[in-house]
This record gives C-alpha cells, sequence and structure tokens, in this order.
C-alpha cells in the first residue's frame, strides 16, 4: 500500500505544470534604461541569468530564459531577455522575446 502511494505521488508531481526561471514582465522590461541600468540590478529585478559570455572587444552578453510548461509537458509560455553590456556593465542594448510573438523587440 505504502508503495503504491508512492508511486500516485510521482506520477502527479510528474505530471504537474512546471516553470523555470523568473517571470521576465512587460512592466519589468519597460524599467530597463540604455546606459543606466546596471548588471547587478538586472540579477536584482530578473534573478540570476542563465547563460553568460564575453565577446572580443570585452562586452558581456547575458540572457535570461522563462518557460512554463502545461501538465502534459509542452511548452504554454516561453520568453528570452539577452541583455550586451557596455564595459562599465550598463546595459548598452538588450532584445524581449517570447514564443508566439511575430515581432521579437530590439532596444539600443
Amino acid at each position: 500500500m505504502r508503495m503504491s502511494l508512492l508511486f500516485v505521488a510521482a506520477i502527479v508531481t510528474g505530471c504537474a505544470a512546471t516553470n523555470s526561471g523568473d517571470l521576465i514582465t512587460q512592466a519589468k522590461v519597460e524599467g530597463i534604461k540604455i546606459n543606466a541600468t546596471t548588471f547587478d540590478e538586472m540579477v536584482r529585478d530578473f534573478g540570476p541569468p542563465r547563460s553568460q559570455h564575453v565577446n572580443s572587444q570585452g562586452l558581456r552578453t547575458a540572457t535570461w530564459f522563462y518557460f512554463n510548461n502545461s501538465e502534459f509537458g509542452a511548452v504554454q509560455d516561453q520568453r528570452t531577455l539577452t541583455v550586451v553590456y557596455n564595459k562599465n556593465l550598463t546595459v548598452k542594448e538588450y532584445m524581449n522575446a517570447s514564443a508566439g510573438e511575430k515581432d521579437a523587440k530590439t532596444v539600443r
């Protein structure tokens, strides 16, 4: 009996809707100011980036992802925010994209 309850709990947990990352909302994105918002402020507002790299000019790029899966594993909502920083770690430009949107928005 105990084993079957554990099995049912595992199945229910595995089928539950899941999400990953902090939600990337339009209101948060509109708060990003070119040449003013810092890397530390972005981490405060969006959580740690999922990926980062530095290009040959020494500029850092950081990317945040958010996705929400349905109970059957299909992606219901997917959002990506990619930010390029100046050498002083203020935002140089960013691109906000969501699955299903026709126009991704790049701000420079």
